[in-house]
C-alpha cells in the first residue's frame, strides 16, 4: 500500500494535530498530546511520513513503533482508522501478535494488508483470516496467500479453494483449475477425503501433512535418483518421504507440489495422476535442473513429457529439448517438433540412440542429408 494518505481522510482530531503550530505537532510526535487513541495514531501515523521535518518525523516514528498497549487497543477497537494506518500498524509491529490480530479483525483493514499478512502469519494468524469469507470473496489473493503459505493448515486451504469454486472466483494460483478439480473428485470433503490410510479428523490430517512437509525439509540431493536404466533408487530419507506421500489425498499431493521441495517432486512427478503432475510443472518453486532431469527421465509419463514440451517456458532451454528427442517415451509428434533447433552433431549423435522411434530416426537422416547436399 502506497503511503502516506491523503490527510484529510484522517479523522478531524488528526487534522487539526497536523495543521497546527509547531510546538504542537512535536507534543504529538512525543505522544503527549490530549488526543483519543484513534486520532493520536492518526495523527502519528501522518508525522512518520513528514517529508519537510526530520526531527518531527523521527519523534514521530518512534513514538509510534513503542506505542503502549492501552493505546493501541484503544485505537485498534474503534472504527475511526484509515486503511493505511492499519497497514501501517501491521507492518511496524509484525512481531506483536496481539496487534496483528486486532489488525485482522478490524473491520477497516484492507485486503491489500490481509493479503500481505496472510503470506507469512502463523497457523492460528492464518485460521483467523480464513474464517471472514466475505473479505474472502472480496479480495481473492486472501485466499492465494493462504494457500501458498505452509503454515495454513491442508483442512483450511481446501475449504477457502471450495469456497472460491462455489463462488466463481478464479484465484491467482496456477493450476488453479486443477485444485478445484482434485476437490470435486474427493466429494469435496477436503483433507479427511479418500486418504490411503483414513484418520479420525481433520486435525490429525492437517498435523500428518504437515509433518510430511517438515519431514523433506533436509530431503539431500540423491535422496531420490534415477539410474541410467530408468530404475529409480530412494535412501533411507526418501523412502520415509515416498511413504509420507502415498498416505496423501490428491489435494495434498497437490498442494506438496506447491509448497515442497525438489525431492517431493521428484517423486510427485511419477504420479498417474494428472492433477497432480500437473501441480508439480506449475509450481512456482520449480527449478531448471528439475525439468532437465524430468525431461530426460524414463520414470515419468508420455503426458508428463507432452505438457513440458508444449511450455515454453520449459523448452527456451536447448537441453531440455535434446533430452526431450532422446526420450523413447516422448510421443513422436512432440519430438519431431523440437529436431530443428538441434545442432547437427546432436542429430548426428541420436542416430546412435537405438531407443528412439524409426519415424524419428528418418526424420533425422533426411535433415542430415540436406545438409549436406547444402
Amino acid at each position: 500500500m502506497d503511503h502516506p494518505v491523503d490527510f484529510s481522510q484522517l479523522p478531524e482530531a488528526s487534522r487539526r494535530a497536523l495543521g497546527g503550530p509547531a510546538p504542537l505537532k512535536m507534543m504529538v510526535a512525543r505522544g503527549m498530546a490530549p488526543l483519543p487513541p484513534a486520532a493520536l495514531v492518526s495523527a502519528l501515523y501522518g508525522l512518520a511520513y513528514n517529508r519537510e521535518d526530520v526531527a518531527l518525523r523521527d519523534a514521530a516514528a518512534k513514538t509510534l513503533g513503542a506505542l503502549p498497549d492501552a493505546v493501541l487497543n484503544g485505537a485498534l477497537g474503534t472504527a475511526d482508522l484509515h486503511p493505511a494506518v492499519l497497514d501501517d500498524l501491521a507492518a511496524r509491529f509484525r512481531t506483536n501478535r496481539a496487534v496483528l490480530e486486532r489488525v485482522v479483525r478490524h473491520g477497516q483493514t484492507a485486503g491489500e494488508t490481509i493479503a500481505t499478512l496472510a503470506r507469512t502469519s502463523d497457523e492460528e494468524l492464518s485460521e483467523i483470516i480464513a474464517t471472514n469469507e466475505q473479505r474472502l470473496l472480496a479480495n481473492p489473493e486472501i485466499i492465494e496467500a493462504l494457500y501458498m503459505n505452509e503454515h495454513t493448515r491442508m483442512s483450511t486451504a481446501d475449504r477457502i479453494v471450495e469456497l472460491a469454486a462455489r463462488n466463481g472466483l478464479t484465484v491467482n494460483i496456477r493450476g488453479f483449475d486443477n485444485i478445484v478439480a482434485a476437490l470435486n473428485e474427493q466429494g469435496g470433503r477436503g483433507a479427511t477425503a479418500v486418504r490411503a490410510e483414513p484418520v479420525a479428523d481433520e486435525r490429525q490430517a492437517d498435523a500428518e501433512f504437515r509433518v510430511a512437509l517438515e519431514l523433506a525439509k533436509d530431503l539431500e540431493g540423491d535422496a531420490v535418483r534415477e539410474e541410467e536404466d530408468g530404475t529409480l533408487k530412494l535412501n533411507e530419507q526418501g523412502d520415509k518421504v515416498d511413504k509420507s506421500i502415498a498416505k496423501m489425498t490428491i489435494t495434498e499431493k497437490i498442494r506438496t507440489a506447491m509448497l515442497g521441495n525438489a525431492g517431493q517432486r521428484a517423486l510427485l512427478i511419477r504420479s498417474p495422476n494428472r492433477l497432480v503432475f500437473s501441480a508439480v510443472l506449475d509450481s512456482p518453486k520449480i527449478q531448471e535442473d528439475e525439468i532437465l532431469k524430468f525431461s530426460a527421465s524414463r520414470q515419468v509419463s508420455a503426458d508428463v513429457l507432452r505438457r513440458i514440451s508444449m511450455d515454453r517456458g520449459f523448452t527456451r532451454l536447448y537441453d531440455v529439448k535434446l533430452n526431450l528427442v532422446n526420450n523413447p517415451k516422448t510421443p513422436l509428434t512432440d519430438g519431431m517438433r523440437f529436431l530443428p533447433h538441434l545442432r547437427e552433431p546432436d542429430m548426428r549423435k541420436l542416430l546412435g540412440n537405438k531407443n528412439i522411434a524409426s519415424g524419428l530416426r528418418n526424420a533425422v537422416m533426411g535433415m542430415l542429408a540436406n545438409k549436406k547436399k547444402k
